[in-house]
């Protein structure tokens, strides 16, 4: 009997040692400190709108050359390797 308790502490000893080695969860806030960090996060947002609304303008004709450049480049390959297929099939 003795060794069945034995064993059984072998078994459930590693169990409980993994089950209390666990990280607590994140402290979660109160509803008045939720509105206050996501009022301070609307101001904060509204405020750089402006700014990333001009740097996606400034930004946006050469991202769009930049993204047409690079698709042709990949059809121009498909093309390529479609055709040299094409013609390894009409030379066997």
């Amino acid at each position: 009997m003795n060794k069945k308790i034995g064993k059984l502490w072998l078994l459930a000893l590693p169990v409980a040692y993994c089950t209390a080695c666990t990280e607590p969860p994140p402290p979660t806030l109160a509803y008045k400190d939720r509105e206050v960090v996501d009022s301070l996060f609307r101001l904060t947002v509204d405020s750089l709108k402006p700014l990333y609304d001009s740097l996606c303008t400034a930004r946006f004709d050469s991202a769009v050359q930049f993204k047409t450049d690079s698709m042709l480049k990949v059809r121009t390959n498909e093309v390529q390797q479609a055709l040299q297929r094409l013609r390894q099939e009409t030379n066997q």
